[in-house]
């Protein structure tokens, strides 16, 4: 890795709000409330200086309807409740930003849960980037597998493996101490502006981006490597039901510990989960005392 990130190019990151579902949160947060808590699902619009727009997972889209109305993948729209307002789609939340679904020139997935690709169908024009070891596993599942995996094959385009790259296959970017146990990342595009960090334990590679904002904060983009800041910072792990979800158990508590130590060692770093509606809200730069 030959470009440090304080003097790689800023990200523009816009986080959007793409559908949410309901849980009882004791399930996602041990000890937490028995009452149904609503989670968002997150989609980062990200403007790169000289690559143009590009996205963090998708959020949910009208496909997760089409994808679970068959037996048994509607046992999907069961367990987890999906709402989408028409205000919310992706194409309408970029649209107020003045960007067209054909403008997305890539989608960097997190992985392959429904919630995070739901969208990928609506980007004619998008190549994606996953890590390889996430593409694999599906690979490797059948139907019933990979549905108790919260992975609906049917959600991907036609032209998946035509259009995806592997972050794998980037220039290896040695982290550093400050983000151990966090070795490494890849430098997805050469210049340092944006590193993709696996954040193992959720699925089979789930992967995080690291980048700088048009503030100059450090972000992590998390995805489902915990599903609130009150998980990471008071170290809660989801319930023993949420257990059969998770590809690694104890490398997903590895990894949650792992975010509060580099946290704690870098306090402007904004650590971002895919589901936490206070760290949303929470992003937007008045609340950190930068004028919009």
């Amino acid at each position: 890795m030959t470009t440090p990130m304080n003097t790689a190019p800023r990200i523009e990151v816009h986080l959007l709000q793409v559908g949410h579902c309901r849980h009882p949160e004791w399930i996602t947060l041990r000890g937490g409330r028995w009452s149904a808590a609503e989670f968002p699902s997150l989609s980062a619009l990200l403007i790169h200086p000289s690559r143009g727009a590009l996205l963090y997972d998708t959020g949910y889209a009208t496909h997760f309807d089409a994808a679970t109305r068959p037996f048994p993948e509607r046992l999907y729209r069961w367990i987890t409740p999906v709402q989408l307002a028409p205000e919310h789609t992706l194409a309408q939340q970029l649209a107020r930003r003045g960007i067209a679904l054909s403008d997305i020139v890539r989608v960097l997935i997190s992985h392959l849960h429904a919630d995070h690709v739901a969208g990928l169908r609506d980007l004619p024009r998008a190549r994606f980037t996953a890590l390889r070891a996430e593409i694999a596993q599906l690979a490797r599942l059948g139907r019933l597998r990979a549905l108790t995996h919260a992975l609906l094959p049917a959600l991907l385009p036609e032209d998946f493996a035509e259009r995806l790259d592997y972050a794998d296959d980037a220039p290896l970017r040695e982290l550093g101490p400050l983000w151990s146990p966090f070795a490494h990342g890849f430098d997805l595009f050469g210049d340092g502006s944006l590193v993709a960090v696996p954040l193992p334990g959720h699925s089979s590679a789930q992967m995080g981006l690291l980048l700088r904002d048009q503030h100059d904060r450090p972000v992590l983009l998390a995805a489902d490597a915990c599903w609130s800041a009150r998980a990471w910072r008071e170290q809660r792990m989801p319930s023993l039901l949420a257990r059969p979800l998770m590809h690694d158990w104890h490398a997903y508590r590895a990894t949650l510990a792992g975010l509060l130590a580099v946290a704690q060692r870098q306090p402007d770093l904004l650590i971002v989960p895919s589901h936490c509606g206070a760290t949303l809200t929470g992003f937007a730069p008045a609340a950190h005392g930068i004028a919009a």
